[in-house]
């Protein structure tokens, strides 16, 4: 027997077949090697960023962690205060700490705004989104989210973990976008 169906049961039919559709083979590569969820202790109304000395908790969508074999943690307003740190703790740990003391490293992801593996992380530079201290790294759990930020917000370069150094850090606060030495166009 044919059987009626109401115009909702069959849009909702549709989008559940949607979203249960295995994903394109692209995609699944790209996810393949996500970085890791982290659990850190979220910064409190009091944490000031050791870099720039902004209230970090105001930023939650931008938080950065590192937390020390000791217990101890700094946060950060944004991945860029985060490396700058991880890259010159001589300069902003008081506490003497190096890249050895440090547990574990977290930055936000961008979409979902969980707090990911840093050194798993896929970065985006050179996009038309703005953090709280002006240009950014944007991080991204896995290359297919990469990708489609940087084809969303117009973005320069995806990079990895290794490629952070300085003067891409420095470049970022001047507005130019620095990648193994040679500024982006």
């Amino acid at each position: 027997m044919f059987r009626a169906y109401s115009r909702r049961f069959v849009l909702a039919a549709c989008i559940a077949a949607l979203f249960s559709a295995p994903a394109p083979a692209g995609q699944i590569e790209d996810t393949k090697n996500a970085a890791p969820k982290l659990v850190l202790p979220e910064p409190t109304e009091h944490d000031a960023c050791p870099v720039c000395g902004m209230f970090v908790a105001r930023y939650h969508e931008w938080v950065a962690t590192i937390t020390f074999t000791d217990g101890t943690h700094a946060h950060f307003d944004g991945a860029k205060d985060a490396f700058k740190f991880w890259l010159d703790m001589k300069k902003y740990d008081t506490k003497g700490h190096t890249q050895k003391d440090v547990k574990a490293f977290g930055v936000t992801a961008y979409y979902s705004t969980e707090m990911i593996d840093a050194r798993k992380a896929w970065y985006v530079i050179g996009s038309d989104v703005l953090g709280p201290m002006g240009h950014e790294l944007i991080p991204h759990p896995d290359l297919y989210d990469a990708k489609d930020f940087m084809k969303d917000h117009h973005g320069r370069a995806i990079i990895r973990f290794e490629d952070v150094d300085m003067r891409m850090l420095n470049g970022l606060d001047d507005g130019k976008f620095i990648l193994h030495g040679k500024e982006l166009k």
